[in-house]
């Protein structure tokens, strides 16, 4: 560790400067994926992410009428030059969904690894309340794809919604997957 900071202070670098770097970059990235969308900076949420030795940036961004809101994900390439490929949308429940985690593991036994969608609403209503978490799990992309396919087989191990709710007339819920570590597991006992 002593190494690395000599040597990014014989570059001129400090962690500080590092960090700040980190965060134009990550600007950058934000800004660039909202103009290859067509949206403002600040609708746009960024994820970069090597995928199966690719890089790209993943972008969540509302669409619809107030109050009927949807989350699109989309996947851009790094240099922003292909189409968006359309990842999933997370549908109205209450309210918009949150990307909560994006990650990756083998769920088809094949060499590729899939894309893991972890998915959270906030949930609020007279008798309910609290998070709701749905998963995704997408098949890798192929050249000229413009929209990933579910693994079904693998999504099915998962309920479609688990909750972490209260409940005014009726017991506490407690959600069992709602980290990509613990979809893992999941997969891993599966046979994934």
């Amino acid at each position: 560790m002593r190494y690395v900071a000599a040597l990014l202070l014989a570059l001129g670098m400090t962690p500080q400067a590092m960090a700040q770097q980190d965060a134009a970059h990550a600007a950058s990235t934000q800004h660039r994926a909202a103009q290859r969308l067509g949206l403002p900076a600040d609708a746009v949420n960024v994820t970069p992410a090597t995928w199966n030795g690719r890089p790209w940036v993943f972008a969540d961004y509302l669409t619809g009428a107030a109050g009927e809101e949807e989350r699109q994900l989309v996947m851009l390439d790094e240099r922003m030059a292909q189409s968006p490929v359309q990842v999933t949308v997370g549908e109205q429940e209450g309210g918009a969904p949150r990307i909560l985690a994006i990650g990756f593991a083998n769920a088809d036994r094949d060499k590729a690894r899939e894309l893991i969608v972890l998915l959270a609403w906030d949930i609020r209503h007279y008798d309910v309340s609290g998070t709701m978490y749905g998963i995704r799990i997408l098949d890798d992309w192929k050249p000229g794809q413009k929209a990933l396919a579910p693994v079904k087989p693998a999504e099915r191990l998962f309920k479609q919604y688990e909750c972490d709710c209260g409940r005014r007339d009726g017991p506490d819920t407690m959600a069992k997957v709602k980290t990509i570590a613990m979809v893992k597991q999941v997969l891993k006992r599966a046979g994934y």
